[in-house]
This record gives structure tokens, sequence and C-alpha cells, in this order.
């Protein structure tokens, strides 16, 4: 009886033995998918041009700079310069406009707020193409069309609401008890605001600054409609080294890993501040 029980147990403990194997291969497998460009992008980059179009690939070639010292003399540096700008632009004016927005959703409760939450909720999740189209009819019309401007309130766009909504679950954690004495001391509501709830946030809002910025350093499909050739960003510039007759791909891998590491870094340093945003209710309605 004692043998026959021991046997089973020991099955049951094979079984999940078992299955944490298959998992821990499926998470491999899955693992090598996803590091598979990046590989690629690496290796290609380091390569000499005619040594990205050799079949079989090399895996073991002398790495050279000659793409990196290209686009440092190539049009590519400027878009990289004005993808900087209108990734610190516009995250300073979603953190200036958001933040308090965000306080403001978390602490007052008037009439229309469910609304006023039902209708950013709605356009951040719109795509972006609903708002491309009368955007670049009205620029067209103001004659903002290729200008930081155009850019800047596009990305406004899906930056503003999504940084209101995680402030708000931000701010949510913070008891109103603080608020409260605050006042009893005598504060303003703006400077019980700015004195004691924004700097018990600072983290929140680092996390969300970083989201922000990562949101405008890759965004393609507005900047390809919406820049001109004097605010052209990183990733429309990569796009020219791709053409009909001749595709330069390590100059082009290249580029991307400017573009793509920076994405990468910053996603690893919010991933903890997104994740306790998104569970505390900052995108819950």
């Amino acid at each position: 009886m004692a043998t026959t029980r021991s046997k089973a147990v020991l099955t049951r403990r094979q079984r999940q033995g078992l299955g944490n194997a298959a998992v821990i291969a499926g998470l491999l497998v899955g693992l090598c998918f996803i590091l598979l460009p990046i590989f690629w992008l690496v290796e290609t980059a380091f390569q000499k041009p005619i040594d990205a179009f050799v079949i079989p690939p090399h895996f073991f070639f002398a790495p050279t700079l000659v793409n990196f010292q290209h686009l440092v003399h190539s049009q590519f540096a400027g878009a990289l310069g004005h993808s900087v700008i209108l990734m610190v632009l516009s995250t300073a004016v979603a953190l200036v406009l958001g933040v308090p927005a965000g306080y403001a959703m978390a602490r007052s409760r008037f009439r229309g707020s469910r609304a006023m939450s039902a209708w950013l909720i709605i356009a951040y999740i719109t795509p972006a193409l609903v708002y491309i189209v009368p955007l670049y009819v009205i620029y067209q019309k103001l004659g903002l069309t290729g200008s930081y401007v155009s850019l800047l309130l596009y990305y406004e766009t899906f930056q503003l609401p999504f940084t209101i909504f995680m402030m708000r679950g931000y701010f949510s954690d913070i008891p109103r008890d603080y608020d409260e004495s605050a006042w009893i001391d005598g504060c303003t509501k703006w400077l019980a605001f700015r004195k004691v709830i924004l700097p018990m946030v600072l983290p929140g809002v680092a996390t969300v600054a970083i989201l922000d910025a990562i949101t405008s350093w890759g965004e393609y499909f507005g900047a390809l409609i919406f820049s001109g050739p004097s605010t052209e960003t990183a990733p429309v510039a990569i796009y020219q080294y791709v053409g009909l007759q001749v595709s330069d791909w390590s100059t082009m891998a290249a580029a991307a890993l400017f573009v793509v590491v920076p994405i990468m870094v910053l996603t690893a340093v919010a991933q903890r501040g997104l994740m306790r945003g998104l569970t505390s209710g900052g995108l819950v309605r």
C-alpha cells in the first residue's frame, strides 16, 4: 500500500517536472524568436555593407565602425536631433498639463467627471489614423505642416490622456489626510499639491515621463505624415536607406540601433513603475 502511494507521489512529481521543463523550453523558444531580430540588427550594424548580402551569412567577422561614421556625416544626425527635441518638448507638455489634471481627477468629483474620463480613454485608444486625416487638413489651412508644432500637437493626442490616467492612479494611492493636514496648516490647494503631494509621487512622475519619452521617440506613422525636411525624425530617416534598386542594410541597422537601444534601456528602467501604475488603477476607469 505504502509502495503504491510512493509510486503515485513520484509519478506526480515527475509530471510536474515534465510540465516545468516544457514551460521552460517554450520560454526559451520564444526568447530566441524575440532576440533573433536584435541579434541580426547588431551583427549587421558592425558588418561592412557588402557582407550584409553574403549567403550564407557570416557569424564570425571583423567588426567595423564605418556604418556609424557614415551616419555621423549624414542627415540622419540631424533627424536624431529632431527626435530628441520633440521627445523633450512633448514629454514636458504632457507632464505640465497631465500631472495637475491627474491630481484633479483623483481628488475631485464634479458633474461630467465620468464622461470626461470616458472621453479621455476613447481618445487614447482610438487609432492614430482617425486623428491624422483631420489634423492634416487643419495643419494645411493653418500653414503648420512640417513644423514642430504639428508634430507636438499630434503627439499630445495620445501622450496627454495616458499621462492623466497614470498620474490619477498614483495620486489615488495617496490618502486624502495629507491634503487636509496641509490645508489645516494654512496651505492653499495649489501649495498643498506642490509642496506636499507632488514630492510623494515623484517616482511615478519619473516613470510616466520615461513612458511618454518612449512613445514619442519611436513614433513613426504620424511623423511620416506631418514632418518635413527640417523636422524629419530618426524613425522616418531610417527608411531612406531602403530603396527599390539599392538598399544599404548595414547603415540602416546602425541607424536602427540609435532608435532601439534607448527604448530598451528606458523600458527596463520604467518597467516596475509601469506595473505599479497599471495595478493601482491608472488605466482603469
